[in-house]
């Protein structure tokens, strides 16, 4: 896929998180209840600060931890619908440079990830 950096993804997300998304940013020194927050549904997503993603850097216009963002960043911009198909976020203006055999990767990747998400928030219940 080619990233044109246009920043759509960066703005308004609630990306959900994995537990090793969050371990890992911890790890590279933010606090967790700075980027994290716990839904009623027990799912962690990322926190906007006036409007964007908490680790886009609003000078450079980029992510500060693109290389530790979470996993569902790096997926992106393929979605899955209702009934599991995958399918490309239209907001992205780049998602059509995805090859089938990208978008069949990512998707299962993100199958992978959904699962663990749900695993990990029924825990919390």
């Amino acid at each position: 896929m080619r990233c044109t950096h246009c920043t759509k993804c960066c703005q308004d997300t609630r990306m959900e998180l994995c537990q090793a998304d969050i371990a890992r940013l911890v790890r590279r020194g933010h606090r967790q209840e700075d980027f994290c927050e716990i839904g009623d549904d027990g799912v962690p997503r990322l926190v906007n600060v006036d409007g964007f993603c908490f680790f886009f850097d609003r000078e450079k216009g980029r992510c500060r931890e693109y290389p530790s963002r979470p996993l569902g960043c790096a997926i992106y911009p393929v979605n899955l619908t209702e009934d599991g198909k995958a399918v490309l976020d239209e907001i992205c203006p780049e998602s059509e440079s995805i090859s089938r055999e990208e978008l069949a990767e990512k998707a299962a990747r993100l199958r992978k990830l959904l699962r663990t998400i749900d695993a990990e928030a029924a825990l919390r219940r």
